[in-house]
């Protein structure tokens, strides 16, 4: 194991921002990358690495490891130091207002042309062209503010990777995972070696997050030279580790050990490493909806959200989700919230004084819900 330091370049006086990753196995190979807090105000990622970090170096020291492994423990410094009276608020950068996992896609036209002339009938050697322009691509950023900068320290050392684990949380939710729909098998992998409920599969060729920024170039490359085949595409997932306050180390080690049993499965790991109670996959079937068929449940009214059904349960077009009461009027009121479909309500907001239009829950339907390649967010 070799622990790294990457120091940002200065956007303010006398300051100074360092970014650190620990890496594990050999120096080449297929390449995992797995970062955590990349929204900075979502903290069990955080507890999460840290045991990812011990497991690591144990298998690392006994040489179990069959290929490079990169760790970000905490993808995004510039986010911690954002607080306020005390209160972290890394979601959105302070100076741009930019969400911090959005915006970072490497434009087509950066990479489709030139693969135009390289490319040939070894899928191998394609995926290394690829990669290389992938990486040559980043490496030539212009960088103007502080968040352009961290991405491209991100993306450097993972737009290569052969899998990419992106650790988040949401709100209040049941544990689940986002993955691009054309990698349906090793998403339903990774889900059943966690142990996940949910599985969201999204279209990757519109707006993307940090972990569709890294299988996007594959798909587009795909349907521009559908001719010519490439050799394991990049698979990424953004893994949503419940709920902002599930910060506990029982449940830290149970995602460390299940991120660890998918990686054996994949073959990062030897057969030999022992992962005990990592999961038994054979057993396990998620629920599996597209991203598109998610139903934002909006506030009617302002007031204190309530809440009838736990997390975890099919609900029924006319089935009551919540109640709002309100605050500002005569007498008590209480607002209904129903359920528009019939879907399975896996997440919820963890502010109880909402407003019209603030997002209280999503239910996971089988009916489409809105555009292509939408992003799911409070």
């Amino acid at each position: 194991m070799t622990f790294h330091t990457v120091e940002l370049p200065l956007h303010g006086a006398g300051t100074i921002t360092q970014l650190h990753y620990h890496s594990f196995g050999p120096q080449e190979g297929r390449k995992v990358y797995i970062q955590a807090g990349l929204h900075a105000d979502e903290h069990p990622g955080l507890l999460v690495a840290q045991r990812l970090i011990a497991r690591l170096q144990s298998l690392d020291a006994q040489g179990l490891i069959r290929e490079p492994i990169i760790v970000v423990p905490f993808a995004n410094p510039i986010g911690l130091n954002q607080k306020v009276f005390g209160h972290v608020t890394g979601r959105c950068d302070w100076h741009t207002g930019r969400n911090f996992n959005r915006g970072m896609g490497i434009p087509p036209s950066d990479y489709l042309p030139a693969l135009n002339d390289k490319l040939t009938d070894n899928a191998e050697f394609n995926s290394r062209v690829l990669r290389e322009l992938l990486s040559d691509t980043v490496a030539n950023r212009k960088d103007l503010y502080e968040i352009n900068v961290l991405h491209k320290a991100l993306l450097s050392l993972s737009i290569d990777a052969h899998c990419m684990l992106d650790l988040h949380c949401d709100d209040v939710a049941l544990p689940h995972l986002f993955y691009g729909m054309h990698q349906v098998e090793q998403g339903q992998r990774l889900a059943q070696a966690l142990r996940y409920p949910v599985c969201l599969e999204e279209d990757v060729t519109g707006d993307v997050a940090f972990d569709a920024t890294h299988t996007q170039p594959w798909v587009l490359a795909q349907n521009a030279y559908p001719e010519f085949s490439f050799a394991e595409p990049a698979f990424a997932a953004t893994v949503e580790l419940r709920g902002s306050r599930d910060v506990h180390p029982d449940l830290a080690e149970q995602d460390a050990r299940g991120l660890l049993r998918f990686l054996q499965l994949e073959g990062y790991l030897s057969d030999d490493a022992e992962l005990a109670d990592a999961g038994q996959t054979e057993t396990w079937v998620p629920e599996r909806f597209n991203v598109n068929q998610v139903q934002m449940v909006a506030a009617p009214v302002s007031g204190i959200v309530t809440y009838e059904v736990p997390i975890g349960t099919w609900v029924n077009r006319g089935d009551r989700i919540c109640q709002i009461e309100r605050i500002d009027q005569p007498m008590p009121t209480r607002v209904d919230v129903i359920a528009e479909h019939n879907g399975y309500l896996f997440a919820q907001t963890g502010h109880f004084m909402v407003s019209p239009g603030h997002t209280i829950a999503m239910v996971a339907t089988h009916e489409p819900m809105q555009a292509a390649g939408a992003q799911l967010a409070f």
